[in-house]
């Protein structure tokens, strides 16, 4: 398990509100970072607030007096890369809740006669193993986001904000790109059969649907889907891209801040 730092007295004991607020929320969030019972739903909310604290917490005169050129213009190419990965998100999620609508499209084709859904099941499998190449691409881009010199109390607020965008960011796309278990494995949780309880807590909805669909394929079987799984996932990935919007939308207003506190 990770450890994290929880900056406790970032500024001083009179510090302005939106400071605090700030701190507490970055608190928040990162300490969610290790609470199992705490949803990514959960922890993507915690994040676009936190960004609505950071916009303010930026436009304070007395923060941007204690901002230099050479850092904004890190934070600036910092910015530019996590809004990439959000829109990277937002792209993958597109793909998969597409895939899974033609799924139960061809599943409600069924009962009016058409009883193969093998196509629809094969471009979703082809969509699963592109989207996880995107994936893997945009975990590795993410180690490049430069980290923030912490030169004062700004600087490892923000530093702060940002090693933890990164964090949710990847537990974001590692949570869509799905275990890499095996197919036996994934087959053992699909037919009941008992699996250990860290196994079965490590498998998300994506792993779920996905060992459903591979069997769909590899054993023929026409009867197996459980349309409740694909309408569960579909319903979750609605969620998580409706507060990625958001989001995005806060980390866009982020930067246009700084780009202000660039060119002043």
């Amino acid at each position: 398990m990770a450890s994290y730092h929880i900056r406790s007295n970032s500024f001083p004991s009179k510090s302005h509100p939106i400071a605090d607020q700030l701190d507490q929320q970055l608190c928040r969030l990162r300490s969610s970072e290790t609470a199992s019972t705490s949803s990514l739903t959960d922890k993507l909310r915690g994040l676009k607030d936190l960004y609505m604290c950071v916009d303010e917490f930026l436009q304070l005169p007395i923060n941007q007096n204690t901002l230099y050129d050479r850092w904004v213009e890190k934070v600036l190419d910092g910015s530019l890369r996590l809004l990439d990965i959000c829109a990277t998100s937002r792209d993958v999620l597109a793909q998969s809740k597409e895939r899974i609508q033609d799924i139960q499209s061809a599943l409600r084709r069924r009962s009016s006669g058409e009883l193969n859904i093998t196509n629809e099941v094969t471009e979703y499998l082809k969509t699963r193993k592109t989207v996880k190449k995107m994936i893997k691409k945009c975990l590795k881009e993410m180690k490049q986001v430069d980290k923030i010199n912490e030169e004062n109390p700004v600087d490892g607020m923000l530093k702060d904000v940002q090693e933890t965008t990164v964090e949710t960011f990847e537990s974001l796309l590692s949570y869509i790109g799905g275990s890499q278990k095996s197919n036996w494995s994934f087959s053992k949780l699909v037919r009941g059969q008992r699996v250990e309880k860290e196994t079965a807590a490590s498998i998300s909805e994506f792993d779920a649907v996905d060992a459903t669909l591979e069997m769909v394929i590899s054993q023929k079987k026409k009867s197996i889907v459980d349309r409740s799984k694909l309408v569960k996932l579909e319903s979750e990935l609605q969620e998580i891209d409706e507060v990625l919007q958001c989001l995005f939308r806060n980390l866009v207003k982020t930067r246009a801040t700084l780009l202000n506190v660039f060119s002043n």
